[in-house]
């Protein structure tokens, strides 16, 4: 729930146009934990994870793909023993610009082993798979095989033309999702539109009631807690940010969501009193 404060800076609200992280509060100086995110500033980092359990013959994957309903995505084997996954993210608000693509996929490298099982399910923005590895029968008395070691995955990422945005006064250089294919890049957004702003920012893993938003010095402040949800991982993930300063006396009630690892908020303007 939205809160006020009777703090209003002088300066007038934000008008983003890319939007730059320091709309956000966000500078060179302070860094950053999470690159692919500056918002994350908690728990595993970077928007793929992939585990090698301790005996060997399971692999565990994590891949962000804020946005995806679970009816939206889907993975596979094929017949060459490659995992096929992907996901499409709709737009949820009118003030999303466009929808996002997720897809890619990984295959064994050791070349002594087959993946067995697989099995996968996605919640709150963030797939998981396991995969379970066999070993190929003419390779049971090679002791060079895999077994004796980490397993190891190849992982193919879709080729694109488009290049990290050039530095601009003010803007951070980000690490972009190996595996989005179509839509906005960067993990957040912002925009003026008719009844004053709106911005949302992903937070993979994040339910609803482990959001916080509300104002503070002219600022909106948010924040999430994404808690830790297969025993493979090594924690859950925390998210802080801000955006503003806005003259507090000029914007309305903050209307914010939470769908599938995204927070969207509307921060109306209602001009002078």
């Amino acid at each position: 729930m939205a809160s006020s404060s009777s703090t209003s800076p002088t300066q007038s609200p934000p008008k983003p146009e890319g939007p730059y992280f320091s709309d956000f509060g966000i500078t060179d100086s302070g860094g950053l934990y999470a690159t692919n995110n500056p918002f994350q500033r908690s728990g595993p980092i970077d928007a793929v994870e992939r585990i090698a359990l301790a005996n060997h013959d399971k692999l565990y994957m994590r891949v962000d793909m804020p946005g995806v309903p679970k009816e939206n995505m889907h993975y596979s084997l094929d017949a060459d023993n490659n995992v096929f996954f992907g996901g499409l993210a709709p737009k949820e608000w009118e003030h999303d610009d466009q929808e996002r693509e997720y897809g890619g996929f990984i295959g064994l490298r050791c070349g002594c082993c087959r993946v067995k099982k697989l099995h996968g399910s996605i919640s709150n923005g963030v797939l998981r798979m396991t995969m379970s590895k066999k070993k190929l029968k003419n390779m049971k008395n090679n002791n060079t095989c895999c077994t004796h070691g980490p397993h190891h995955v190849d992982t193919l990422m879709p080729q694109s033309d488009e290049e990290s945005a050039e530095d601009k006064p003010g803007r951070l250089r980000a690490a972009f999702h190996p595996f989005q294919t179509k839509g906005p890049k960067e993990s957040y957004g912002a925009k003026e539109v008719k009844d004053g702003f709106y911005v949302w920012v992903d937070m993979p893993g994040v339910t609803k009631d482990k959001v916080s938003v509300g104002v503070e010095n002219g600022h909106v402040l948010f924040s999430g807690e994404a808690g830790k949800e297969s025993d493979h991982e090594e924690s859950g993930r925390t998210y802080k940010g801000r955006f503003g300063p806005f003259d507090v006396k000029k914007i309305g009630d903050i209307k914010t969501d939470v769908k599938n690892g995204v927070l969207r908020m509307s921060i109306p303007a209602i001009g002078e009193e």
